[in-house]
């Protein structure tokens, strides 16, 4: 037990010299001596009124003494809880002890100045240990169910309470919704300094699925929301299983969120009622973007959104992009317009195709294009992570590269195959993702080899924090660091990587039309250099594309305090006009970038300059946009 003696003398004390107590509240610091674990002490710190109001809350003599009594309950009650019982805790203000008859007149008689110094010690004592665990009531012969605690190890309150609500899941995902662990019955045997706990399990009766009310529907239909949730009546109860019906409904655009709730009690069939109430987001959005590169200049983009256009949560979006606004004559703009029906479930859930329509003109240094392509695609969720696709799609073009322009017709058969594991899609700090695309296609007009087009995309994201360290900001709310080790200022450090590969397979890159090769350079490539200025020449020195691409590239990025942030970055990249040839003419760019993280993502500053210089590249390259690189 600790080390506590009744209040009642300090009362007394305190009724005898009320009236020289004075109004001026008493400064005063605090000390708590470690005790030698890590995540003890700051837990203990964390308890601590004392510690916790000691700026914020100034007091007088007396209700300093009762808040130091107070801390030394609490205080107690976490070294329980850390399987310490025969902790001794010992509270001195100004070297006197709680009980010390001349704590009360000397607090009165201090004058306001200098702070009084509180200094809290404690001797934890022995840990007591886990003696026995055993489970108590009417336990079902069907569940093999086991509390995960092991006899001789710390008697500690978090994992024995963690014990219990895993007893409890099982239960319910083994088809019993109605179970009940109460909190367990713990046996403290002071003498032999172990701890028997007892778990009492009510498991209620097993019972299935029932039907579901849908409440909250606006614009959607029903049908829609029953074939997303995916849950028929009948099937075995399982929290796992709805939660995943939840995501998966939620993971609509459409439905702005979704609360998926049992009944408290069986119907008259013996199954489990389920009760859903759905948000719907509002069904029309429009978007704005914009960015700027000294290469490229200026980009606007603008996107009207319906995310429910019949009912289904099917997805129209119109768009048009402005791009190359300031780094030529007005005739050198480049514009784009699309437009998109994406149609989720359309077989079978988790399938979703895609129409797309687009019209491009564009002027760049490779190539003057003009075009308007069709497209349908077929996506397929394996998972929550893994998507695939597959589709066709039809392009017509008019590419002028050194000479003069000739028409195209290319059909192609798109494949892919995304892995996503990023913690964050916006600002991703941990995680791993994978991307590959592979494009058969027929020349209809314009030649007549047929290639095929493979590029493979990775991008990889390592936390280089330490354990103490969180991020100031998560979706914009501000965390407190005070326990972070180092300057309050710094915040998440993390290395980013990535690297892209490509490559033409069963033609010349001459044969292929120049808007399907490769280029490198620019923001979204190999910073410090103009955009697709990496790789072969055409005889008038423009850039040619190539049939093979390597790029890389690493980001250290380091949050800044609340919003603000640095990254230091080096790209390299290098286009073949004949495979890979190899890495002698790897392009290789670094800079330094700032960022202010928002909601929507960081907005991103990069600063960046070419280590491999060439007559037409400028010395330095500033590109303005929002999110993170890659």
């Amino acid at each position: 037990m600790a080390a506590w003696l009744p209040a009642s003398p300090v009362l007394a004390a305190a009724e005898q010299g009320q009236q020289k107590q004075h109004q001026n509240s008493l400064p005063y610091l605090v000390r708590i001596e470690p005790v030698g674990d890590a995540r003890l002490d700051q837990i203990l710190q964390e308890a601590s009124m004392l510690m916790a109001l000691r700026d914020e809350a100034a007091v007088g003599a007396f209700a300093l003494i009762a808040r130091a009594e107070q801390d030394g309950d609490r205080l107690d009650r976490v070294l329980r809880s850390f399987g310490y019982y025969d902790a001794v805790i010992q509270i001195r203000i100004d070297a006197l002890t709680l009980d010390h008859p001349g704590l009360v007149p000397m607090l009165l008689e201090t004058a306001p100045g200098g702070p009084i110094q509180v200094s809290i010690t404690i001797d934890t004592g022995p840990i007591y240990r886990l003696g026995q665990v055993t489970l108590a009531g009417r336990l079902p012969t069907t569940t093999r169910i086991e509390p995960g605690l092991t006899i001789g190890e710390p008697a500690q309150a978090a994992p024995i309470i963690a014990a219990g609500e895993a007893l409890l899941l099982a239960l319910r995902e083994d088809g019993f919704p109605f179970a009940r662990v109460p909190a367990p019955e713990a046996i403290v045997d002071h003498h032999a300094r172990t701890m028997v706990v007892v778990y009492q399990v009510e498991p209620g009766p097993r019972a299935p699925l029932g039907e579901i009310d849908i409440i909250g529907l606006q614009r959607l239909r029903e049908g829609f929301v029953r074939r997303r949730l995916g849950l028929r009546p009948g099937e075995r109860y399982s929290p796992t299983r709805l939660e995943a019906a939840r995501r998966a409904l939620t993971a609509s655009e459409a439905v702005a969120s979704a609360r998926l709730t049992p009944a408290a009690a069986p119907d008259a069939q013996g199954r489990v009622p389920l009760r859903l109430e759905v948000a719907e987001r509002a069904p029309r959005v429009l978007r704005l973007a914009a960015a700027y590169s000294s290469d490229e200049g200026g980009s606007l983009a603008l996107t009207w959104i319906h995310r429910n256009l019949f009912g289904g949560a099917e997805r129209l979006s119109l768009g048009a992009e402005l791009s190359q606004i300031s780094a030529g004559q007005l005739g050198d703009i480049n514009d784009s317009a699309t437009a998109a029906l994406r149609l989720p479930d359309v077989w079978r859930r988790d399938l979703d195709l895609e129409l797309r329509l687009g019209a491009v003109s564009e002027r760049l240094d490779a190539y003057d294009r003009d075009a308007v392509t069709v497209s349908a695609l077929l996506e397929k969720r394996r998972s929550a992570r893994l998507l695939l696709g597959a589709g066709i799609g039809f392009e017509r073009a008019s590419v002028q590269q050194d000479g003069p322009s000739e028409d195209f017709q290319l059909l192609s058969l798109p494949l892919s195959a995304r892995w996503d594991g990023r913690d964050d899609r916006l600002d991703p700090r941990r995680g791993l993702r994978l991307e590959a695309q592979l494009s058969p296609t027929a020349v209809l007009q314009g030649g007549d080899q047929a290639f095929v087009r493979a590029r493979l995309l990775a991008t990889a994201y390592l936390d280089l924090s330490g354990p103490n360290v969180s991020d100031p900001v998560t979706r914009g709310q501000v965390a407190s660091s005070s326990n972070a080790p180092g300057p309050p200022l710094l915040g998440r450090r993390v290395l980013a990587a990535r690297l892209a590969l490509g490559r033409i397979l069963g033609a010349d890159a001459s044969a292929v039309p120049p808007d399907w090769r490769f280029y490198a350079g620019g923001g979204g490539s190999v910073r410090g250099y103009a955009f697709q200025s990496v790789g072969p020449r055409t005889a008038s020195g423009s850039p040619a594309g190539g049939d093979a691409l390597f790029e890389g590239s690493l980001e250290l990025r380091q949050r800044l305090g609340a919003r603000w942030g640095l990254a230091g970055f080096a790209d390299v990249g290098a286009v073949s006009a004949d495979g890979f040839q190899g890495l002698d003419d790897l392009a290789i760019g670094v800079g330094l970038g700032l960022r202010y993280h928002t909601l929507v993502g960081p907005v991103r500053v990069d600063l960046a300059t070419p280590l491999t210089q060439t007559e037409d590249t400028a010395p330095v390259q500033l590109y303005i946009g929002i999110g993170q690189a890659f």
